[in-house]
């Protein structure tokens, strides 16, 4: 099972750059540089609204969203940031750079989190394992940075 799970999150991983690729492409037609994270962000809440009739969210599952703590809504303001970013850093970039680069900073980020278990995670302390694997992802980027010679 965890097989097909992290064969799954490869497959979505690999949309990514087609994602920030295509919203760049977006920008460059609508010359706007903001106008086309609002219209991506609407495009998927409009997609996961169908979603969630199709699984018959009740008014219970929509009051609980009111009793949230505020700090859990900062979730959409950091999609927004990943969105519009990878939307400017892929044409300077280019996509292999921009997306080594954002997965070295989200594992370095989730080694962190994993180790304090943060945001109600079961603590996984760091260990020389995972700092082998920090470490082979920078080379990993120097690599995808460092110019053909």
């Amino acid at each position: 099972m965890i097989f097909v799970l992290i064969l799954s999150a490869v497959f979505i991983g690999s949309l990514m750059p087609i994602q920030a690729g295509i919203n760049a492409e977006f920008t460059r037609f609508l010359k706007h540089p903001y106008l086309v994270p609002i219209i991506s962000l609407i495009i998927g809440t409009i997609g996961l609204s169908f979603l969630l009739l199709l699984q018959g969210v009740t008014m219970t599952d929509l009051r609980r969203v009111t009793e949230a703590p505020p700090y859990l809504f900062l979730g959409g303001i950091l999609s927004a940031i990943f969105v519009t970013a990878a939307m400017f850093f892929i044409p300077k970039l280019g996509a292999t750079t921009m997306i080594a680069s954002y997965v070295t900073g989200q594992l370095v980020m989730s080694v962190i989190i994993d180790h304090y278990g943060l945001m109600n995670l079961t603590p996984q302390p760091i260990n020389m394992t995972r700092i082998l694997g920090v470490i082979l992802l920078f080379a990993g980027l120097i690599l995808v940075v460092k110019k053909g010679t």
